[in-house]
């Protein structure tokens, strides 16, 4: 991490945001609390500016040990040396502040070393505790991809771990590779870490050399860079027992303690609670999802950029009103679209009826042409990121999703009502917002892609189920003032229909955002 007066473009460019200081110094405090004894060696492999250090020194003289013993016990270490020269300068006040002299900084450890590409064999088996914030570098943006170097020595040292995962999370897993047995680890991560199935290979790691024992979460923003962020709490060793310590908000205040995550599983729902998302009971494995009843996909850029040029509005050259329909994000709402009602935004314009001008599309790309003849047909649309599920029926099939809007095709036409009455319930926004909490724009969001919406658990009461398919079809063509009374109606035949009690938690959180649409 970098001292600010590096700048924000640099400080993007190497994933470095400072902490705030008292969240570093809660965070270090739950780390300790969980280690249950005083460390004799404590490393921050992104030091930054040292705010972890500084609390761990605090934490270390509250335990009553000598302030002239601290900074030997202290390792930082930073790929940038303007970020080491920053941490050496806030030890020397830390000493200084506990009237020794500025020379005393000098038995702290501070390296200039990339923490990924060097293993630090020196350290490895023999810290207690690790803290830090480290790079959060997303690997799908050209400006934070890792270097050749970086990818193949992290490759080397972890095995594949899938292209995409964010270099934050591979400190946590060389986090843990320093730890002697019983050492706690705790780094801040985007919180997409908890559900991003990039990520995945990376948590079941984490659980096969040590357990989860905290997780800390919270809604707010505590970075410049505008990301939500959260911080598991590992513990390495063979201890695979025990309940996960669950903390939220700046005061990383406990919530409860809940059930540890099993390998391989999303570690959202841990949070789910806490975010305001009412905990839907975990699924037994042969319970019958969406795939089977539906086939589910999405496009991918070279559809949207060609859909893109291909969308005509009314008046313009090539505009046909018997064209299919192009349908985006923002044009689907609970059982409705809002096609030809407003301004919406599409491939740099703002359109309000955009359909297909099919010529343009098959002479600019045939390939695109062809995926629009596959979706030409009897299908439910899903948006991808919102508050609740966002679904619509298209039974006559001349609806084309603009990416990245999910089309989701019956193996028979006529299940269309009866695939968006089960994507529309309010347990599936329920289950897919815990399922995948942190991946979306804030915590609580619901995030919808081809993947998670074809799991999306089925109905179990067929009785249920079909009359909740009757108050679909009437939602889709509700006014204003009907709509509520229906909404209510759906969403309590549909939580009947997946066996769950119409509670009010549940009906109130999902009427309360499908109603805000």
């Amino acid at each position: 991490m970098l001292d600010r007066a590096s700048g924000p473009e640099a400080r993007r460019r190497l994933g470095a945001w400072d902490t705030p200081r008292d969240l570093a110094d809660a965070l270090c405090s739950l780390a300790v609390e969980h280690l249950g004894r005083r460390p004799e060696l404590v490393l921050d492999p992104s030091c930054g500016t040292g705010n972890f250090l500084v609390a761990a020194a605090d934490l270390l003289a509250a335990d009553g040990l000598a302030p002239e013993r601290i900074p030997e016990r202290l390792v930082g270490v930073d790929v940038d040396p303007t970020s080491v020269v920053a941490t050496r300068a806030a030890l020397v006040e830390w000493v200084v502040g506990r009237g020794l002299d500025p020379t005393a900084a000098d038995a702290a450890d501070l390296r200039v070393v990339d923490a990924l590409r060097d293993p630090l064999a020196d350290l490895r088996g023999r810290v207690d505790l690790v803290v830090g914030n480290p790079p959060f570098l997303s690997q799908t943006s050209a400006g934070t991809t890792r270097d050749d170097a970086t990818r193949l020595a992290v490759r080397g040292r972890f095995g594949d771990l899938g292209p995409y995962v964010d270099s934050a999370a591979v400190f946590l897993l060389a986090a843990v590779e320093q730890l002697r047995d019983g050492g706690v680890a705790v780094l801040v991560q985007p919180s997409s870490f908890l559900s991003a199935r990039d990520t995945s290979t990376v948590r079941r790691r984490l659980l096969e050399q040590g357990r989860l024992v905290a997780l800390w979460g919270s809604d707010e923003l505590h970075f410049d860079a505008s990301i939500h962020v959260c911080a598991p709490v590992v513990r390495a060793g063979a201890d695979r027992h025990g309940r996960v310590d669950v903390r939220w908000g700046s005061s990383v205040g406990r919530v409860a303690g809940v059930q540890a995550p099993a390998p391989g599983s999303s570690w959202g729902p841990m949070l789910a609670v806490p975010a305001g998302v009412p905990l839907v009971d975990p699924l037994p494995e042969r319970t019958p999802r969406l795939e089977s009843l539906a086939a589910t996909t999405a496009g991918f850029r070279d559809e949207f950029y060609a859909l893109s040029a291909a969308a005509r509005d009314p008046g313009e050259a090539g505009h046909d009103e018997s064209a299919p329909r192009l349908v985006t994000v923002g044009m689907v709402d609970p059982f409705r679209s809002t096609w030809g009602q407003r301004l919406h935004r599409l491939g740099g314009r703002r359109l309000s009826a955009p359909r297909l001008y099919a010529t343009a599309l098959g002479d600019a790309s045939p390939r695109a042409a062809d995926w629009v003849r596959r979706r030409s047909r009897p299908k439910v649309l899903v948006a991808t990121q919102t508050r609740v599920v966002e679904a619509v029926a298209d039974p006559v099939g001349d609806w084309i999703p603009v990416t990245p809007v999910v089309s989701v095709e019956p193996h028979d036409p006529g299940d269309v009502w009866r695939v968006l009455a089960a994507l529309a319930s309010p347990p599936v926004s329920a289950w897919l917002a815990a399922e995948h909490l942190g991946s979306g724009r804030s915590p609580g969001s619901v995030r919808c892609s081809a993947g998670s919406t074809a799991r999306v658990p089925l109905p179990v009461d067929v009785e249920a189920w079909d009359r909740g398919v009757l108050l679909a079809r009437r939602l889709a063509d509700a006014d204003s003032g009907t709509r509520g009374a229906l909404l209510g109606r759906f969403g309590r035949t549909m939580a009947e229909a997946h066996g769950r009690p119409a509670d009010d938690e549940l009906l109130d959180w999902w009427l309360a955002r499908a109603t805000r649409t």
